[in-house]
């Protein structure tokens, strides 16, 4: 049976393809409107770190201090990454260190349109919103960067977490 670890995994090694992406766009094109999803990978990608940090932060036991993913405290691409991936050892410390994922949870969500909601949740079922809003994002960021020329394909938990036998390109 797969682990959390294991879905956190591939997900930062997907997270990884979509950062190098990133990484050869401008600051103009970071920051570039688009009529769909947070509006621009650079407002996106602020959006994925701050999830993470909230929703792993309900598991242990809520927020500590202030928001690390802010526009005002991450103002660039190379801040947001450094952060992002300074961030990963305590998501899989929090992952490593949860010994009843049936536990219940409750706590407040806030959303961009200033509406909040009580959710009451297991340890496994935030973790299971963190990994589906991921990639629910990361595939509006992958329609961003195709727009810029610069696209990110197979991304697939079969191609980056299995063991590929033969891959026949016809």
């Amino acid at each position: 049976m797969l682990s959390s670890s294991d879905h956190f995994q591939y997900l930062t090694a997907a997270r990884r393809r979509i950062l190098d992406a990133v990484r050869g766009l401008t600051a103009e094109q970071y920051a570039q409107e688009f009529p769909f999803g947070l509006r621009s990978v650079r407002r996106t990608l602020l959006h994925m770190a701050g999830a993470e940090w909230f929703l792993m932060s309900q598991i242990s036991g809520g927020p500590d201090g202030e928001r690390p993913f802010s526009a005002q405290r991450v103002t660039d691409f190379a801040a947001l990454e450094s952060a992002w991936h300074a961030q990963e050892q305590r998501t899989i410390d929090l992952i490593q260190g949860e010994r009843d994922w049936d536990r219940r949870i409750e706590f407040t969500v806030p959303t961009p349109g200033r509406r909040t909601f009580r959710v009451r949740a297991s340890a496994l079922q935030v973790f299971t919103q963190f990994s589906y809003h991921e990639v629910h994002h990361r595939s509006q960021v992958m329609a961003m960067l195709r727009q810029h020329g610069a696209p990110v394909e197979t991304l697939d938990f079969l191609v980056l977490a299995c063991e590929v036998l033969e891959d026949t390109r016809v």
